[in-house]
């Protein structure tokens, strides 16, 4: 297993909900205080809620100015669902350019949408390539078909990750003279990928997409799957930029 995925498997919240209910079984003393840690963690990490807060710490707040026009918008990649497509790997009615959609794919139909308005001249995202799936390929036709012309978006490079976007589009900006910049991420991932852009003397203007609401209510405040899931990503987001700090890379 790769480091990436031992650091997932240790930051799963549940698996210490595991750890602690196996202690459970073998102690005897203060097993009631142990039992009453465990339950507090487990409300805590399963409420939407805790994500929440989480989140509204870690955000970075919009620089983006309406009245600028962009260079160019940087979308990071990993819009699209490449492992829908992976599964139907072969479906003779699925075309290999279909956009299907996730989570992430709020940043790309901002990037369109900003370009289409004439507030950025050029889209700008890496060609993530995963088995037979192409997502710079799905993208391209989806801001075609959007209205976006073919001048207005380029595939700047092929992409696996966060670093390989940076590493890749610094070049592309300088070729091109393309100065003034927009970053469009998902909130929970501004802040780490501004890093990686600051770090490598880029410093863009940044829109965050997929932003938690400004207020909860009582339902944020009852475990379930989703609440679990925030606090993941969060746990993920703040250990994926502790790593890449130790690395030197943000």
């Amino acid at each position: 297993m790769e480091l990436q995925g031992i650091v997932k498997f240790l930051i799963n919240p549940l698996l210490y909900v595991l750890a602690g209910l196996v202690l459970l079984i073998f102690i005897n003393k203060r097993r009631h205080r142990a039992a009453i840690f465990l339950a507090v963690y487990f409300f805590l990490i399963s409420i939407a809620g805790t994500g929440h807060y989480f989140s509204k710490f870690w955000k970075i707040d919009d620089t983006f100015n309406k009245g600028t026009t962009y260079d160019a918008a940087i979308v990071l990649a990993g819009v699209s669902d490449d492992g829908w497509h992976i599964r139907r790997k072969g479906v003779p009615y699925i075309p290999d350019d279909f956009f299907a959609t996730t989570e992430g794919s709020d940043k790309i139909l901002a990037g369109i949408y900003l370009t289409k308005l004439g507030l950025a001249k050029l889209l700008l995202i890496g060609e993530f390539i995963n088995d037979s799936y192409n997502e710079g390929k799905a993208v391209k036709k989806l801001a075609l078909d959007m209205g976006l012309k073919e001048n207005q978006i380029s595939i700047y490079g092929r992409v696996n990750r966060t670093l390989d976007e940076v590493a890749g589009v610094k070049p592309y900006l300088e070729k091109h003279s393309l100065n003034k910049i927009l970053l469009i991420a998902s909130e929970p991932d501004m802040r780490r990928a501004l890093a990686m852009f600051r770090k490598k003397g880029l410093n863009p203007d940044v829109f965050s997409v997929d932003k938690e609401p400004d207020e909860i209510d009582l339902d944020s405040f009852i475990p379930t799957t989703n609440g679990i899931r925030k606090t993941y990503w969060f746990i993920y987001e703040v250990a994926g930029y502790i790593g890449y700090y130790l690395e030197g890379i943000v």
